[in-house]
């Protein structure tokens, strides 16, 4: 099997879902296989966060590229940031580091394709709903992305990071997260939902929702799994 790095702490609530996640993939076959060796990098969220919004990527891409480094010293042979945000410049951080890292946007517009949907919802941090990373992915293939309204995006950015970043699960925060996802629906008659924070899954799951509902680290801990068995 092939070792496992992951960049983490990007928050640290979805960190602890990749970890577990990706152990509980081998559960079946652990008497024949073991569980794979996983080395994390742990990087600080507020500092992360400040970069991002004073718009520093260069920083950012020096800073998650040593960090790959790290992990590809350390022995990984495969790679992924646990957190969707980095993969805006997820290109320039690979032409940084030796270590191969899987992408998030990629693994989740793959997955998105076996749907057969063409239209769907993007929730996210503020900076993904507000970005065209994940759009520039999904317009190779036709596929159309709506976001939330301004205002909805800041009370999604306000449940994120003041609430399930700090391991704070509100069943008011869900019903407003559900209210905006049908409000989309309705106006944009949107096929699905693609959780593009990896925190939001803490908060929503399928069950929730009768339409679509695409799970981005769900998806990319199967994609790591599936390398890590090659």
């Amino acid at each position: 099997m092939k070792k496992i790095g992951l960049i983490g702490g990007l928050g640290p609530e979805s960190t602890l879902e990749y970890y577990r996640n990706i152990i509980a993939s081998f559960r079946e076959s652990y008497e024949q296989t073991g569980f794979p060796e996983i080395v994390i990098d742990s990087l600080d969220l507020n500092n992360f966060t400040t970069l991002v919004e004073a718009g520093k990527w260069e920083a950012i891409i020096q800073l998650i590229s040593i960090r790959c480094e790290h992990l590809r010293r350390c022995g990984a042979d495969v790679g992924a940031m646990a957190s969707n945000t980095p993969h805006a410049v997820f290109d320039a951080i690979q032409a940084k580091t030796g270590l191969p890292l899987l992408s998030i946007v990629k693994a989740t517009c793959d997955f998105a394709r076996t749907l057969n949907v063409r239209s769907l919802c993007l929730l996210g941090t503020r900076f993904t709903m507000t970005s065209d990373y994940y759009q520039e992915e999904f317009d190779k293939y036709n596929m159309r992305l709506t976001t939330p309204e301004p205002e909805e995006i800041e009370r999604i950015q306000h449940i994120l990071f003041k609430e399930i970043e700090l391991g704070i699960i509100k069943d008011k925060s869900r019903k407003e997260l559900l209210a905006i996802i049908r409000r989309i629906r309705k106006a944009a008659g949107v096929e699905g939902v693609i959780l593009g924070c990896t925190e939001l899954p803490l908060i929503l799951s399928h069950k929730d929702m009768d339409i679509a509902c695409i799970d981005p680290a769900r998806i990319h801990v199967d994609a790591l799994v599936k390398e890590c068995r090659c």
